[in-house]
């Protein structure tokens, strides 16, 4: 079984976060923006929970192509997208390495 870094859990939940906290500011259903990216469904409520898989409990690591395609459904500059999570997890890592 794969292990995760905190700082990889911590990517996926705040990317997550955004995600979901895009499409509801939408309107939008998490079917919508399934369908509009063309991915499935339960793969894109796991993603709004950080998750790539739900038996692994893998944290989420989406494919740039998925990224793009989230991006452009949610209206969203994909560089803002990321932005958090990317802070969050530049964070995290700086303080795994103050130990």
């Amino acid at each position: 079984m794969a292990e995760y870094s905190y700082a990889e859990r911590v990517l996926g939940n705040v990317l997550g976060k955004t995600l979901a906290r895009r499409r509801r500011e939408l309107g939008k259903t998490q079917e919508q923006v399934a369908y509009e990216a063309q991915i499935n469904r339960e793969h894109y409520q796991q993603m709004e929970y950080g998750r790539s898989d739900r038996k692994r409990n893998s944290p989420l690591n989406p494919r740039l192509s998925t990224l793009i395609k989230l991006s452009i459904v949610l209206d969203i500059p994909i560089e803002v997208l990321l932005r958090d999570a990317l802070a969050a997890y530049h964070y995290v890592r700086g303080q795994e390495n103050q130990f």
